[in-house]
């Protein structure tokens, strides 16, 4: 077989002719010679005239489909699952609030593929505020990580403080000798650019591994980092686009919760907080034992909103949890082999809404890479409605979103606290710990609870949070989203 023109526009085999013109026109402005003097740049732009030239032409890309082998139209296995909080929507003359749960389930299981090869890139905070137990407890920690890596697996390690040093470049996880040793010579000092860092490890991960090669970032501080924010969100976002998740690890009590939750959930990755030694170590087991069995990336959501209708929350639940910033594309990160990528969606439905045999919330699509495909890109199509009901019933969720809704309430109470502490309602902050406790302690979290209760005590009695206790509260009340059922009950 020839060129594979799909692949060439990042098109799936279905792809419509309005999808075709517009991939060609974003893939021509990147690579036109006029706007991109690289010498390889020509002849990409080449390459894209020609795969254009044939998919825009029906009978051309007739002929052209003909010839492709049968795995090439092959339907991808991915089912999407849409339920919604209601049957049907109240005609009201106020606002009112309706969820969506959308799970996006690959079929196909880990028994019938060839495990992609890694490439995992560690960027690691050696600032002053990170000498001694923290880094000791990060460099002991590698062991670990690079056992749960394949031995031809490639690992890379970016340190850094105002500047960024590459400790490790792309070697083999069964170097395990060779890696340690350098991580030995690491010492702290100076102050935190996590721009610096960030930059230098996607360059590695670039630089490094085929388009196959399953590719991520982790940024490992425990600071805030100053004045170079919006460079690393832009970072982030070509991360994004790059099929490269960021997943963050914050240490201790200072680094910035929002900033690094911003960063790492608009690449498609999640923010983790990590108190010792016991939270690094699960978030090595629970991320890489499942590290080689991505069956689609850079999974997003691109979509449109129905006339009176406001999205005000979303939320990613699995494969871990974050909530994401109400933008089009919604980075949703990677899809597993066997299992799913599900998000709960918060909507604001205005009388004004509009009226026809059933109010429509969202359309769109889902798209996603493919790595393992011969036709690597691929699109779901989404359209979720609901009729009007006339009648004025009330309906009851069905038990899985309820489930969902429930555990969001608990983190939305969180977040209120934490809002009213920042306009000064030191009042109505401990108002709304004190309805989370009461809600903890009914689900049987009262490890949790007693946390939050001990949390409302301090703002009461200082009017600001614990640095501790306010992420403490955050993270765990977010992790309630994995638990299949209540914590068993502490005597």
């Amino acid at each position: 077989m020839g060129r594979n023109y799909y692949n060439t526009l990042k098109l799936p085999f279905d792809a419509t002719a309005e999808e075709i013109r517009a991939a060609y026109f974003e893939a021509a402005r990147k690579y036109h010679p006029d706007a991109n003097p690289d010498a390889e740049a020509q002849s990409v732009f080449i390459e894209i005239q020609e795969a254009y030239e044939v998919l825009s032409n029906l009978s051309r890309r007739q002929a052209y489909d003909s010839s492709l082998p049968d795995q090439f139209k092959r339907k991808k296995p991915i089912n999407l699952e849409v339920i919604s909080s209601e049957s049907s929507v109240r005609a009201l003359d106020e606002d009112q609030l309706i969820y969506l749960l959308v799970d996006l389930i690959c079929g196909k299981t880990v028994d019938d593929l060839i495990l992609s090869p890694v490439h995992v890139c560690l960027i690691i905070d050696r600032s002053t505020s990170m000498r001694g137990r923290r880094l000791d407890m990060v460099v002991s920690n590698v062991r670990h990580l690079l056992q749960k890596l394949n031995s031809k697996d490639i690992v890379s390690i970016v340190a850094f403080s105002d500047r960024a040093e590459i400790v490790v470049q792309p070697t083999e996880a069964n170097s395990i000798h060779s890696i340690e040793s350098a991580l030995t010579l690491l010492e702290a000092s100076g102050g935190t650019e996590i721009l610096q860092g960030l930059k230098a490890g996607l360059d590695l991960i670039r630089s490094n591994g085929s388009s196959e090669t399953l590719k991520q970032l982790i940024l490992i501080t425990d600071g805030h980092t100053y004045g170079d924010e919006a460079a690393c969100l832009a970072l982030a976002e070509e991360a994004r686009l790059e099929g490269v998740p960021i997943n963050a690890l914050g240490i201790g009590e200072e680094w910035n919760d929002s900033f690094l939750d911003r960063l790492a959930a608009s690449s498609g990755g999640n923010a983790v907080y990590v108190r010792g030694p016991e939270d690094l170590y699960n978030f090595i087991e629970d991320k890489f034992q499942s590290i080689n069995v991505i069956y689609a990336r850079q999974v997003d959501l691109h979509y449109q909103l129905g006339e009176g209708v406001e999205l005000t929350y979303a939320f990613r639940i699995q494969p871990d949890t974050t909530p994401l910033e109400i933008r089009s594309p919604l980075p949703l990160g990677n899809l597993d082999y066997g299992k799913k990528t599900s998000l709960i969606l918060e909507f604001k439905v205005s009388p004004m809404a509009g009226r026809g045999p059933a109010l429509n919330f969202i359309t769109g699509k889902i798209l996603m890479d493919i790595p393992s495909s011969p036709v690597s890109a691929a699109r779901i199509d989404l359209d979720a409605q609901c009729p009007w009901n006339t009648l004025q019933a009330v309906s009851r969720p069905p038990q899985a979103i309820l489930k969902a809704m429930s555990k969001l309430s608990l983190y939305s109470l969180q977040e209120k606290a934490k809002n009213d502490m920042a306009s000064g309602d030191v009042r109505k902050a401990t108002l709304h710990l004190e309805y989370l406790a009461t809600h903890l302690l009914a689900q049987g979290n009262r490890e949790l609870a007693k946390s939050v209760l001990l949390e409302a005590d301090h703002i009461q009695r200082t009017n600001v949070y614990s640095k501790e206790g306010e992420k403490k509260i955050k993270y765990e009340t977010r992790s309630l989203f994995l638990l299949t059922g209540p914590e068993q009950a502490q005597p």
